[in-house]
């Protein structure tokens, strides 16, 4: 697995998931699926754009509707038959809810970016590289969207 920072805007071949960092006052949310804490993530359904897939799956996953998203970047898995493409997304949590009803995911955690790593699923330094690349993208975001003084108490 590879990650190629910034836009991708046409996908050869099309996406076959989406990855969301989801940022909410300083603070990455994780749901916790059947494989462990995660990001919200999840495969496209049928002529659901990338975009409407990050929106989706993190209120799926974590129950947030989002109020700003932008692209990462996109993952590249390459077997030695085919390769998938997995685009990845920052994006700030505009309300915490309820975990929708029939969810994967039975529960949802704020941790502090230092704290990811202890909870997350299956760390490696891929993992801890895209979260200090979402993490600095997330409060550029937040700045742009919010006003320059939302990430302070």
């Amino acid at each position: 697995m590879t990650f190629v920072p910034g836009e991708a805007p046409v996908y050869r071949p099309a996406p076959a998931a989406v990855v969301v960092f989801a940022w909410r006052r300083g603070r990455f949310l994780l749901g916790q699926v059947p494989r462990g804490w995660c990001t919200p993530s999840g495969r496209l359904e049928p002529e659901e754009t990338d975009l409407a897939a990050a929106y989706r799956e993190t209120l799926e996953e974590t129950g947030s509707t989002l109020c700003a998203v932008e692209r990462l970047g996109v993952y590249r898995l390459s077997s030695s038959d085919e390769v998938s493409q997995v685009p990845a997304f920052v994006g700030l949590v505009a309300l915490l809810g309820p975990i929708p009803a029939g969810s994967e995911s039975r529960g949802v955690a704020e941790v502090e970016p230092c704290d990811v790593g202890s909870l997350y699923w299956r760390w490696d330094s891929l993992m801890a590289a895209m979260f200090c690349r979402a993490a600095d993208a997330a409060a550029a975001l937040e700045k742009r969207v919010r006003g320059p003084h939302s990430g302070e108490s």
